[in-house]
């Protein structure tokens, strides 16, 4: 888990192709701190050459250069079947590269000379998006679950929630089902339901008193549960729905990260 608005992209392999030596040396000191791991090319051939060796992420590119210029690279690039994210730096007035290089679906660019910030800003919406696809978990672009941590906190999780319901109701659930998916938590609990509950939803007419009180019951009791997830998480916790099925004997939350 990352905690540190910034280390969404120490997850990140970044290619820089610039031709200008020193404004390739700035960045790269500007965004080595940043980042898992940079690499440099002076030109578009040398790019596609570090590129094909080391798999980058994201491709920070200059438009205009020399041997080869950043729209022949990227169309290089696109005919061989790279689909690694691309974000562009032109000037303001090279309007029409800008144009030509987002009809090969480049729609990140920022503007010579570079806005650190909107080049972060870029960098950190494609790091997210390139972690839902990995079905890695992201919490408000700060906070990011592997799939090995993720599964391991949806356990603890259910074992809690358990335990929860065990100690405040007596009766301890069948089976419980845990999901993270992006910034919400899904708790899925079976066979919930009291033996003074179950008596009293054999008259179906009372099954909407027996699921108003355990959404009562839940109310009640989430900032104690909310506190315990909460340890888990290493985040703050607050619930967003409470559902309760008396018929078929489960209760379902939704919890979201804050």
């Amino acid at each position: 888990m990352v905690t540190d608005d910034n280390n969404i992209l120490k997850y990140l392999k970044v290619l820089l192709v610039e031709d200008d030596v020193s404004e390739r040396e700035e960045l790269s000191r500007f965004l080595k701190r940043r980042v898992g791991k940079l690499h440099t090319a002076g030109d578009g051939k040398e790019g596609i050459k570090v590129f094909k060796k080391y798999k980058p992420d994201i491709i920070i590119t200059d438009l205009r250069m020399p041997v080869m210029d950043g729209l022949e690279m990227i169309n290089k690039l696109r005919k061989e079947g790279f689909k690694c994210s691309i974000i562009v730096l032109s000037a303001l007035s090279d309007s029409e590269t800008i144009l030509k290089a987002v009809d090969k679906g480049i729609v990140k660019y920022v503007v010579k000379p570079v806005d650190t910030k909107k080049l972060l800003f870029n960098m950190k919406e494609i790091a997210s998006n390139l972690f839902k696809d990995k079905n890695e978990s992201i919490i408000d672009d700060s906070f990011i679950l592997d799939r090995q941590n993720k599964q391991k906190i949806e356990k603890n999780i259910k074992a809690k929630f358990a335990y929860f319901l065990k100690s405040y109701t007596g009766k301890g659930p069948r089976n419980v089902k845990a999901f993270i998916k992006g910034n919400s938590i899904q708790i899925i609990a079976e066979s919930v339901l009291t033996i003074l509950e179950l008596s009293i939803i054999s008259n179906d007419r009372n099954n909407s008193l027996v699921e108003y009180n355990r959404r009562l019951f839940y109310k009640e009791n989430k900032r104690k549960l909310e506190k315990e997830i909460e340890k888990l998480i290493g985040s703050n916790v607050t619930f967003e729905n409470i559902e309760s099925d008396s018929k078929n004997n489960i209760d379902n939350i939704t919890l979201l990260f804050s």
